[in-house]
Protein backbone atom coordinates (compact mmCIF):
# COMPACT_ATOMS: atom_id res chain seq x y z
CA UNK A 1 0.00 0.00 0.00
CA UNK A 2 1.86 3.20 -1.22
CA UNK A 3 -1.06 5.06 -0.40
CA UNK A 4 0.27 5.34 3.12
CA UNK A 5 3.84 6.55 2.13
CA UNK A 6 2.10 9.38 -0.37
CA UNK A 7 -0.29 10.24 2.38
CA UNK A 8 2.94 10.59 5.03
CA UNK A 9 4.65 13.16 2.90
CA UNK A 10 0.84 14.71 2.77
CA UNK A 11 0.21 15.08 5.96
CA UNK A 12 4.15 16.40 6.83
CA UNK A 13 2.95 19.86 4.28
CA UNK A 14 -0.09 19.92 5.96
CA UNK A 15 1.95 19.95 9.30
CA UNK A 16 4.62 22.06 7.77
CA UNK A 17 1.93 25.09 6.71
CA UNK A 18 0.38 24.76 9.89
CA UNK A 19 3.91 25.54 11.73
CA UNK A 20 3.96 28.59 9.28
CA UNK A 21 1.10 29.83 10.36
CA UNK A 22 1.13 30.06 13.96
CA UNK A 23 0.31 26.07 14.90
CA UNK A 24 -3.05 26.41 13.94
CA UNK A 25 -4.85 23.60 13.13
CA UNK A 26 -5.55 21.88 9.81
CA UNK A 27 -8.66 21.86 8.66
CA UNK A 28 -8.58 20.84 4.81
CA UNK A 29 -5.98 19.55 2.85
CA UNK A 30 -7.05 19.12 -1.05
CA UNK A 31 -5.36 17.02 -3.52
CA UNK A 32 -5.35 16.37 -6.99
CA UNK A 33 -4.64 12.61 -8.09
CA UNK A 34 -3.81 11.77 -11.65
CA UNK A 35 -5.77 8.44 -12.67
CA UNK A 36 -2.41 7.05 -13.52
CA UNK A 37 -1.37 7.41 -10.08
CA UNK A 38 -2.68 4.01 -9.16
CA UNK A 39 -3.57 4.74 -5.82
CA UNK A 40 -7.25 4.51 -4.17
CA UNK A 41 -8.21 7.67 -3.44
CA UNK A 42 -10.44 6.55 -0.45
CA UNK A 43 -7.35 4.15 0.70
CA UNK A 44 -5.61 7.69 0.94
CA UNK A 45 -8.47 9.27 2.66
CA UNK A 46 -8.29 6.71 5.56
CA UNK A 47 -4.52 6.68 5.95
CA UNK A 48 -5.06 10.27 6.27
CA UNK A 49 -7.08 9.90 8.86
CA UNK A 50 -5.70 7.28 10.98
CA UNK A 51 -2.17 9.07 10.95
CA UNK A 52 -2.91 12.76 11.11
CA UNK A 53 -4.54 11.21 14.99
CA UNK A 54 -2.52 13.21 17.37
CA UNK A 55 -1.44 16.17 15.11
CA UNK A 56 -2.54 19.61 14.13
CA UNK A 57 -4.39 18.02 11.54
CA UNK A 58 -6.17 15.43 13.61
CA UNK A 59 -10.09 15.67 12.16
CA UNK A 60 -9.02 17.55 9.22
CA UNK A 61 -10.93 16.75 5.79
CA UNK A 62 -8.98 14.61 3.17
CA UNK A 63 -10.77 16.13 -0.24
CA UNK A 64 -9.56 14.43 -3.42
CA UNK A 65 -10.55 15.02 -7.15
CA UNK A 66 -9.03 12.66 -9.63
CA UNK A 67 -7.36 14.10 -12.68
CA UNK A 68 -8.13 11.96 -15.92
CA UNK A 69 -6.05 10.30 -18.03
CA UNK A 70 -5.21 12.32 -21.61
CA UNK A 71 -2.42 10.84 -24.17
CA UNK A 72 -1.00 12.39 -27.56
CA UNK A 73 -0.18 9.80 -29.77
CA UNK A 74 3.11 10.48 -30.64
CA UNK A 75 2.47 9.35 -34.48
CA UNK A 76 -0.53 11.95 -35.13
CA UNK A 77 -0.65 14.17 -32.48
CA UNK A 78 -4.04 13.06 -31.50
CA UNK A 79 -5.01 14.05 -27.99
CA UNK A 80 -7.05 10.71 -26.52
CA UNK A 81 -8.34 10.00 -22.99
CA UNK A 82 -6.99 6.31 -22.75
CA UNK A 83 -9.51 3.68 -21.44
CA UNK A 84 -7.46 0.51 -20.91
CA UNK A 85 -4.10 -0.70 -19.95
CA UNK A 86 -3.13 -0.75 -23.74
CA UNK A 87 -2.91 2.62 -25.23
CA UNK A 88 -4.16 3.02 -28.34
CA UNK A 89 -4.85 6.17 -30.33
CA UNK A 90 -8.24 6.74 -31.65
CA UNK A 91 -7.03 8.40 -34.99
CA UNK A 92 -4.17 6.30 -36.36
CA UNK A 93 -4.72 2.97 -34.18
CA UNK A 94 -0.49 3.24 -32.87
CA UNK A 95 0.28 1.99 -29.65
CA UNK A 96 1.36 4.07 -26.75
CA UNK A 97 1.51 8.05 -26.55
CA UNK A 98 3.15 10.87 -24.56
CA UNK A 99 1.12 11.50 -21.03
CA UNK A 100 0.07 15.03 -20.81
CA UNK A 101 -2.29 14.89 -17.98
CA UNK A 102 -3.47 12.18 -15.17
CA UNK A 103 0.10 11.03 -13.79
CA UNK A 104 0.36 13.82 -11.25
CA UNK A 105 -0.08 14.13 -7.50
CA UNK A 106 -0.92 17.47 -6.43
CA UNK A 107 -1.36 19.18 -2.93
CA UNK A 108 -3.92 21.74 -3.65
CA UNK A 109 -4.23 23.19 -0.56
CA UNK A 110 -4.28 23.01 3.10
CA UNK A 111 -7.56 25.26 5.20
CA UNK A 112 -6.43 26.59 9.02
CA UNK A 113 -9.16 27.13 11.58
CA UNK A 114 -8.35 30.35 13.09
Amino acid sequence: MHELAIVKRILDLALDVSEQNGALPVARVAVDVGALQNVVPEMMSFAFAAISHGTNAEGAAFEWSEVPAEVICERCETSFRPDAPIWVCPECGAGGGRVVRGDELVLRSVTLRE
